[in-house]
């Protein structure tokens, strides 16, 4: 019985897809009323998941915000899901890990063993000037460093999904790659790898990749 359930589900899910899909396809423009009320309704289809993750990742404190990601996710999710790689109900399900894991880091920073060491503490900006009249200024001599930094991140990772996408690589591989590179936690992508296999996988992966730059002069000539 569960079984048919899941494949009925997984049928309605790809079909909102597909309408979702010919919206923004027929609106020519992201934004449309008409690519919105299908946009909708694929996250109404989905909001069972989106409440069971935001619950796995312990985001109910902040659930608009974890809500928020989830929405980015499964929308970056419509526009990359090739039909011929996965099911969208898997493609979207490692989207939408991917950001809320992305969002946990970033809020729980205080919470990591690390920062409770060093006595590093989150807090709101609100809070710091909820007295009257309290005008306040965040100073921080190495903002330009971590910019470019991260600059130089978001190209990286550009260039990296180019390559992924040139050898084919599935996107399970790919979760697993990004996550290495990112530092985030490696079971975010698929629980039932191996360290070892996880490390074959990275391995055969970046010798694909380095074919692919190797090749990329003579194509070029």
């Amino acid at each position: 019985m569960a079984r048919t359930a899941n494949a009925g589900f997984n049928a309605a899910l790809e079909r909102q897809v597909d309408r979702a899909r010919a919206a923004r396809r027929l609106s020519g423009h992201a934004g449309s009323s008409l690519e919105s009320r299908e946009f909708a309704r694929l996250l109404d289809l989905l909001a069972s998941r989106i409440a069971h993750l935001i619950r796995v990742y312990h985001l109910t404190d902040m659930v608009e915000d974890a809500r928020q990601a989830c929405a980015i996710a499964v929308l970056r999710a419509l526009e990359s899901y090739d039909p011929g790689q996965a099911r969208f109900s898997t493609h979207v399900t490692w989207q939408i890990r991917g950001e809320l894991q992305s969002l946990r880091h970033r809020m729980r920073l205080d919470q990591r063993r690390s920062a409770r060491s060093a006595g590093i503490t989150t807090v709101r900006l609100e809070a710091l000037g909820e007295e009257r009249g309290h005008a306040f200024e965040i100073c921080d001599d190495r903002a330009l460093d971590r910019v470019e930094a991260g600059a130089s991140n978001a190209m990286s990772l550009s260039m990296l999904d180019e390559l992924l996408e040139a050898i084919h690589a599935p996107e399970h591989e790919r979760c697993i790659i990004r996550d290495q590179l990112l530092d985030r936690d490696p079971r975010a992508c698929d629980r039932t790898y191996t360290s070892e296999q996880r490390r074959q996988i990275t391995r055969r992966t970046y010798r694909n990749c380095a074919k692919v730059v190797a090749e990329m002069p003579e194509k070029m000539a």
